[in-house]
Order: structure tokens, then sequence, then C-alpha cells
């Protein structure tokens, strides 16, 4: 993934030169990624690739979030007409304001007008949020320089635990980490055993027959 524009006004070149992988479009959308690729596998999106990790992906670019947001509050045909002129827009164009489409209906052409600046301010919103988490959590799934993996701290989250709990019994993550290592799991679920939803020292603050919790807990560490 390559850095998103900081910019409020965004060019067509600026989103036609981002490339994220379907889990990270997945991330900057706030949907499941298997939705996500039921989407892309209905065919309206053109097809592009990226090389991750040695792997050649499926890829999205920014023009593809915008309408991949925009889905929801019009037609299909609205969607497509819009997608295609988006595709074809000069690329020192700016994304602002409200773009006049001519729709193509079985009772003859009409005019719509589609406001740009909302669909476009969200997906540069969930653009930077993915850049941050990037920056947080390694290829690899650990949160950077914490050697915490980001699925065992989503997993206390998950349980129940605060994130000022979980901040309290891992000391050396800071909030922001803690909130990227929960966006990064959402659009990247664990495969086989899942970690355990309560840290030890949760479970002995508890009480009450804690410290059994605690030492259960303690062999699910061990053994995950």
């Amino acid at each position: 993934m390559r850095a998103g524009p900081t910019s409020e006004a965004v060019r067509v070149g600026d989103l036609k030169k981002l490339r994220f992988t379907l889990p990270q479009a997945a991330q900057i959308l706030k949907i499941e990624a298997n939705h996500l690729r039921k989407t892309v596998d209905r065919g309206w999106l053109a097809k592009s690739y990226v090389q991750f990790h040695g792997r050649k992906l499926r890829a999205l670019d920014g023009i593809d979030i915008v309408c991949l947001l925009m889905s929801d509050t019009v037609s299909p045909r609205v969607r497509n007409t819009l997608y295609l002129q988006l595709k074809h827009w000069p690329e020192g164009r700016y994304l602002t304001g409200t773009m006049e489409l001519q729709v193509q209906a079985p009772s003859g052409s009409r005019t719509i007008d589609v406001s740009l600046d909302r669909p476009v301010h969200d997906a540069m919103a969930g653009i930077n949020a993915l850049e941050r988490t990037v920056q947080a959590v390694d290829a690899d799934g650990t949160i950077h320089g914490s050697g915490v993996e980001a699925h065992r701290i989503a997993a206390l989250i998950d349980g129940g635990m605060s994130a000022a709990d979980v901040a309290r019994d891992y000391p050396n993550l800071t909030a922001a980490q803690i909130e990227s290592a929960v966006a990064y799991a959402k659009v990247n679920p664990k495969h086989g055993r899942p970690y355990p939803t309560h840290t030890v020292k949760a479970a002995l603050r508890k009480g009450r027959g804690g410290l059994g919790r605690a030492f259960a807990a303690a062999r699910d560490e061990a053994e995950a």
C-alpha cells in the first residue's frame, strides 16, 4: 500500500495510484473481508493486482473504494455509470462537489446529481486509519516493536476486557496500538485455535476462584 494523499482536495490521480489488498480495502470500508470478496466476485469492478510478500493478490484502487462506499446510497445503474466516468476522468481533476451523471434507463436518459464530498471524505478517513494500522502491525500480524500478536490483543477486547485493562496488563502497548490490533484482526481473521479472552492478571483480579482461571489461562497461553 502506498501512502495516501493528505490534502482535503483529492484528485482522481491521487486515488488511482493507490493499491489495496482486499483485507486492507475491507478495513477502509469497515466491512468483513469475506463480504467484500463476494462483492468483488460479482464483477463490476475493474480487475487489478498487487504483489504482496511475493504473492499476486487482487487489489482495489481509491476510485474503487469511493464507489463501493456509495453502493448503498445509489442504484446499481447509477453506481456503474459513476464508476466508468470516474475511471476515465483526467487525473488532475478534483473529486469534490456534485457530479452530474447522464444515466441510461429503459424509459430513456435522465440526469442525476451525485455528491462526491461524503464518499471521498470517508474514503480518505479510512485510508488514513489503515495507514496507522500498517505502521502499528507488522506483516506477520505482530504489533510493531512489542512481540505481541495483534490477534491476541483483539481476543482480549472481544472477550470483554476494556482497552484500559489490556493496557494495564500490557504496559508496553499504547492505546493506539491496541486500537490498531483490533482493526487488523477484524479484517484478517485468525485460523486455528483462538487466543485466550482474558489475561492471567485479569483472572487474578476477579478473585473468587480466579487463581484457577489464571492457571488455565496461563496453560492456554503456553499452548497457543
